[in-house]
């Protein structure tokens, strides 16, 4: 799937958690997905807003967290382990560094 995102928007491929706990209890499929952290697969253009996302000064591959109820998420066709998240890049809250 190629999602390629308009304006000031970022496509974020979301990190998922473990469906199971450290001590062996599995987790529900609602408790996988909630985190806000991902990684940046698509920068848009950004084009039409004052502050430009290619001001932040962040680029395909890195790590990001975004608040918890920002942008659109979007099922990858192929496999449905993969969630994505179109967000705006003004939602972008920190990129995390290894």
């Amino acid at each position: 799937m190629t999602i390629k995102p308009l304006g000031n928007r970022l496509v974020v491929r979301l990190a998922v958690k473990k469906n199971v706990s450290a001590s062996g209890i599995i987790l529900s499929s609602e408790q996988k997905n909630e985190q806000s952290i991902g990684q940046i697969i698509a920068i848009g253009g950004g084009i039409g807003e004052e502050e430009n996302v290619t001001e932040l000064k962040i680029n395909i591959g890195d790590t990001v967290m975004f608040g918890k109820y920002s942008g659109e998420e979007v099922a990858d066709e192929q496999d449905s382990e993969i969630i994505y998240k179109i967000i705006n890049g003004k939602d972008v809250l920190a990129v995390i560094e290894n």
